[in-house]
């Protein structure tokens, strides 16, 4: 029987720092959503660690489609009604990574290596919030969206959308014949272990452990521990596993899901 902790060779490939125009517009959202009042360019510039130019053409976007408004002194704050004023989803990707912060602080304190939170994203996964661990962490920008197929997270995801969906994802994919069956094959590993575990999963060399994160309707996140594997390889995420799905679980009931009963 193989090993729950996979080693793939070379990994994927996937540029790691390439990050949206949609995820950067949710990255601000995000940081006016937690000031609770309006901010000036310069500030959330510093927040965002990018120029005050990329800032003001970004909220202009988002002004344009009343996402964000300004005060009587020129700072951006959120429109007139808060949060109520943005779509239910990306409301609800505001308040899970709210829910979900104390819990990356904690697992990020714990093992020392980065901890993210990604949420489902149509046939992408979005990175939502990350907590950077010891020098050097493998690049984690915050508002990126990847395949579903593409690393740890995406698959703990994928694995628990409905049957349909995940089959569908992976037929577009191209996958069929060998390849398709293999990574059935793995997903259905995820749903039965309850987290997944590789080296070089996305990225080579760097190993990454993901549990998924549920709520009132279905699979709302996956929680990622990530770091080179030198010190985040097999052996040291077997040893987190534990604590990693019992912080997700309480994050799920936290987030509403209530478990089946056998």
């Amino acid at each position: 029987m193989p090993s729950p902790i996979s080693t793939i060779g070379s990994g994927r490939g996937w540029d790691w720092e390439a990050s949206s125009a949609r995820g950067r517009g949710l990255e601000l959202l995000t940081v006016l959503f937690d000031a609770h009042g309006p901010l000036d360019v310069g500030t959330l510039a510093r927040a965002l660690r990018t120029t005050r130019g990329a800032i003001h053409r970004q909220l202009c976007e988002l002004e344009r489609l009343a996402f964000v408004a300004r005060d009587g002194g020129g700072r951006w704050c959120l429109p007139p009604g808060g949060a109520m004023t943005l779509s239910p989803a990306l409301v609800g990707r505001l308040n899970l990574r709210a829910a979900a912060r104390p819990v990356i602080e904690r697992l990020a304190a714990r093992t020392g290596e980065s901890v993210s939170v990604d949420v489902p994203n149509r046939d992408h996964r979005m990175r939502v919030d990350v907590v950077a661990g010891r020098a050097p962490w493998p690049p984690q920008p915050v508002g990126e969206a990847l395949p579903l197929l593409a690393g740890t997270s995406g698959k703990v995801i994928l694995a628990h959308l409905p049957r349909a969906v995940a089959a569908a994802v992976v037929a577009g994919a191209g996958l069929d014949g060998e390849d398709g069956r293999v990574v059935r094959a793995e997903l259905a590993g995820v749903r039965r272990r309850g987290y997944l575990a590789a080296v070089g999963d996305g990225t080579p060399d760097v190993g990454s452990l993901s549990v998924p994160v549920f709520g009132s309707s279905g699979v709302a996140a996956a929680v990622t521990v990530a770091g080179p594997a030198g010190r985040w390889g097999p052996e040291a995420m077997a040893c987190a596993v534990a604590a990693v799905r019992i912080e997700c679980a309480a994050l799920s009931a936290a987030l509403g899901f209530l478990p089946a009963l056998d």
